[in-house]
């Protein structure tokens, strides 16, 4: 074997003390650089959780949206047969439930001697009734209706027909309730005070 022959003066060498400062730069920056990019990571993944979320949320409306589409939907004419069918049993109901005792009462009171009541209807919606009687003079229909507009059941009377039948064109003198003053009277129902 050959022995190596190395000329001291002309080799190069580091400088250790230069070379330790440097290592330790480089270490710290790269412990920098990997502690900033898992902080990072970190403060990313708190979005990347939200994103996930707001996702989720939209996936499932969309869900929802696609069963409300396949669910059938009625036609018109089918929902305005239901609304018929429902308005029908909620006159029935009212038939049977309504407080015609207090429309009776009412009526009672309001009418005075002289004032006879032949027919008593109302309409549909029950919202107003009308009245057919019989009067001894027009004083009581007056009195009549300023009675019926006083009452709290009764509200915005008026008188739609009015006629005189009298027999045998007789002299004038008091009538009877029989003989005298044909009148027809339309008042609105004050809904609030016929159910209390």
């Amino acid at each position: 074997m050959e022995t190596i022959k190395i000329n001291l003066a002309t080799f190069e060498y580091q400088d250790k003390r230069l070379s330790y400062p440097v290592i330790l730069v480089v270490s710290v920056i790269v412990l920098m650089v990997s502690s900033l990019s898992i902080k990072a990571g970190l403060n990313r993944q708190a979005e990347i959780k939200e994103y996930e979320k707001i996702i989720s949320e939209r996936e499932q409306s969309t869900l929802k949206k696609q069963q409300i589409e396949k669910t059938p939907r009625l036609k018109d004419a089918e929902i305005e047969s239901v609304k018929n069918d429902a308005n029908f049993i909620s006159g029935i109901i009212n038939q049977h439930a309504y407080p015609y005792d207090r429309l009776l009462d009412a009526l009672e009171a309001s009418a005075p001697n002289g004032v006879v009541i032949s027919s008593f209807g109302m309409s549909k919606d029950f919202n107003k009734v009308i009245l057919d009687g019989k009067a001894d003079s027009m004083n009581n229909i007056t009195l009549f209706l300023n009675n019926l507009n006083v009452s709290k059941i009764y509200k915005n009377s008026n008188l739609l027909s009015l006629s005189v039948s009298r027999e045998n064109n007789a002299e004038e003198r008091s009538v009877s309730v029989g003989n005298g003053i044909t009148f027809e009277v339309e008042s609105l129902i004050a809904k609030d005070q016929i159910w209390q």
